[in-house]
């Protein structure tokens, strides 16, 4: 791997083997963070955003190892390109929406209909919006509560952080306490109002985040950030709901 920006995907090195690939014809809002983390002895690759512009394509290099795909939560700008992976995990309530991801489970209808999402369009012939449809990707394993994903020399656990999403899962690292973070909390607006969204499961899943010794935070869209940003944003986000 190495960063390169060629105007429609952009891989960005933060370090300590931890990549970001973003797919900039989406805008910032919808372009769903795919984080690669490597270990000695395989990739893990979180989330795979639209997935209009094929990885393996485009990014052929991302696939020189063996690699584990983590579904963060199943919307579609998280899951757009998860079937160019053959080991698929996702949290079990949400592993039967990977094996038919119509647009109403995705949630890529009618979102794509009423908001405006790509910075432009990818797509030779032109994106339809309405006709989209993704692959069937079914999950080769799930992922619950506790589990760790063992990379070889590092080790993520699973953590089941609902509220954006019913299975929405964290991954966090104890070693450096580097918490990939998804959908659950980023510096922007939290989607709390679509479908299987909860507002409290979300203010419990903030709570619970903002004990945890982190030190980076990789979320799911917009910047990382540190423990401090961490903490000052659940803070907000809990005083914005009790007004």
């Amino acid at each position: 791997m190495r960063a390169r920006d060629d105007g429609v995907i952009r891989v960005e090195d933060h370090g300590d083997g931890v990549w970001r690939i973003e797919e900039l014809y989406a805008l910032p809002y919808c372009r769903g963070a795919i984080w690669v983390v490597d270990g000695s002895d395989r990739r893990l690759v979180l989330d795979a955003g639209w997935g209009l512009v094929p990885l393996d394509r485009c990014l052929p290099e991302l696939f020189d190892r063996p690699i584990v795909a983590v579904a963060s939560h199943t919307h579609f700008d998280h899951i757009g390109g998860l079937d160019r992976f053959a080991n698929r995990m996702v949290h079990p309530l949400e592993a039967a929406i990977l094996a038919d991801p119509n647009p109403t489970a995705v949630q890529s209808l009618p979102f794509l209909l009423d908001h405006d999402t790509l910075a432009f369009d990818p797509v030779p012939g032109g994106f339809d919006a309405a006709a989209w449809r993704l692959p069937a990707m079914p999950a080769t394993a799930t992922v619950a509560e506790g589990d760790r994903i063992d990379l070889g020399c590092r080790v993520l656990r699973v953590l089941h952080t609902p509220g954006h999403s019913p299975g929405h899962i964290c991954l966090f690292e104890e070693a450096t306490g580097f918490l990939f973070a998804a959908d659950a909390i980023y510096d922007g607006l939290m989607f709390d109002t679509l479908p299987g969204a909860s507002v409290p499961e979300l203010l419990a899943t903030h709570a619970r985040l903002a004990a945890l010794p982190a030190t980076r935070v990789f979320p799911g869209h917009f910047e990382v950030f540190d423990r401090a940003r961490l903490v000052y944003l659940v803070d907000r986000y809990r005083r914005e709901k009790s007004a």
